[in-house]
């Protein structure tokens, strides 16, 4: 699978005429929720995107319920499959948690909710997708899943020439009356494949929003995309009240953080991200427990996105009990949790919503603080499970080395810094003042 070039954007002839005279294979595109699933020989490891991007960790799963089905569905492989793979390939799928991952919603989801379409040989991080038609139906029948849909197979005939040809020359004004009450996949599919009788999960309905079609000449490694030019995404309605509430979510838990007492805290797990998740639960509780009414009557809305269970708390994977009951008393308390949990496990670069750059460098210290915190949770760990005999003294086990200032102060007044940088920002805004929060206690909602 190489590089995609647009068709839609080649306007030399000859050019065009000599990848329409090859033999081809012509895709329907899928779009689900890419990710790129590796075995190696212990574990599957699932990465979205990318063969190179992180593979997704147990604080991924806990942060929503978007990716359990297909965890869980290659965790099930028996290990007839599994002695099957090469340890060095990345599969590459299609993921459908529903019936509407991306922008075109279907009627149906596939086979155990996954689509092979390619398959990387090379290495992470210079990948090859080097494989064949025969390959990839081997490989998704030993995976039980579906194989991304073939529209055509061959060499075109004059007609479906010609029409590829007359299609590109036609304005997207002029289309909505070629194609009439049909759609851009109804044209294609009966030019191509006059069998066919609907496009892929859509039972005998042609997709009517389909993007594109995929053209490959294999014997060249070249793969160009059709696109539809009456194509809509779906709008993005969350912009700039959302993310001002996001990071002011965060700027007043980080508030909060600067009157706690770490050395009290006793976090669980024998791996950093299960120590994370802990931490972070007993830091909500303690944080919910003093302005968990001030909360409830913080006037924000939740993002809509929030009311699909795919991008909800995957519960399963908290395992603080108090926590758990105070996701589900409110969804509010349940987006507030997933905010914290997502945000503070890495830095951030650029500033965002209220955050201004004093404010990230305060916010990345922080995070610098909890991993050296779990660093030494960590470590203590590991010397008392090789050391059963109590030969090491442990009774400095939570002395963490905090970070100083020159007068001795643990981190600079935060809000200070925040103060300084809001104070220019709310002028480009138009905001109201933003009072300096009183610590542990919720930033003012009426000031926005």
């Amino acid at each position: 699978m190489s590089k995609l070039v647009r068709l839609n954007d080649i306007t030399d002839e000859s050019v065009l005429d000599d990848i329409l005279n090859s033999e081809l294979v012509i895709y329907e595109d899928i779009q689900g929720s890419k990710i790129f699933v590796n075995w190696d020989g212990i574990n599957f490891n699932i990465s979205p995107k990318s063969p190179s991007a992180e593979p997704i960790n147990i604080i991924d799963l806990a942060l929503q319920n978007y990716y359990s089905l297909a965890i869980k569905y290659f965790n099930s492989l028996d290990d007839r499959v599994k002695g099957l793979l090469n340890k060095s390939w990345f599969f590459c799928f299609e993921y459908f948690p529903d019936s509407q991952p991306a922008n075109i919603e279907y009627n149906r989801v596939p086979k155990n909710n996954l689509v092979l379409t390619a398959i990387c040989k090379g290495s992470k991080y210079k990948p090859k997708f080097e494989y064949t038609i025969e390959e990839l139906d081997e490989y998704a029948r030993l995976f039980d899943v579906d194989v991304i849909p073939i529209i055509f197979k061959g060499s075109l005939t004059e007609k479906a020439k010609e029409a590829i040809k007359y299609f590109l020359n036609t304005s997207e004004k002029d289309l909505d009356y070629v194609f009439g009450e049909k759609s851009f996949s109804f044209f294609f599919f009966k030019i191509l494949n006059p069998q066919l009788t609907g496009s892929f999960l859509m039972d005998t309905e042609f997709q009517k929003n389909l993007e594109k079609i995929i053209i490959r000449v294999p014997e060249r490694e070249l793969s160009f995309e059709l696109l539809n030019p009456l194509y809509k995404r779906i709008s993005d309605s969350n912009s700039t009240s959302f993310t001002e509430v996001y990071t002011l979510i965060l700027v007043n838990f980080l508030n909060f953080c600067q009157s706690v007492d770490f050395a009290d805290l006793k976090i669980k797990g024998s791996k950093r991200e299960e120590a994370y998740i802990s931490l972070i639960c007993i830091l909500y509780n303690m944080y919910l427990s003093e302005v968990k009414d001030d909360l409830l009557n913080f006037d924000f809305v939740v993002p809509e996105f929030f009311d699909k269970e795919k991008f909800r708390i995957n519960i399963e994977m908290i395992p603080n009990k108090s926590t758990k009951l105070f996701i589900e008393e409110d969804i509010k308390l349940e987006y507030i949790f997933k905010c914290i949990l997502g945000s503070f496990n890495r830095k951030r670069k650029n500033p965002i919503g209220i955050f201004t750059e004093n404010t990230i460098t305060i916010f990345n210290r922080f995070v610098e603080f909890l991993e050296k915190f779990i660093d030494t949770y960590l470590n203590k760990k590991s010397e008392i499970e090789l050391t059963k005999n109590k030969l090491l003294d442990f009774g400095d086990f939570f002395e963490i080395k905090y970070d100083v200032d020159g007068e001795g102060e643990i981190y600079p007044d935060i809000f200070d810094e925040i103060q300084k940088g809001s104070e220019s920002s709310k002028k480009k805004k138009g905001k109201g003042k933003f009072e300096e929060p009183v610590i542990g206690k919720p930033v003012d909602k009426n000031q926005f």
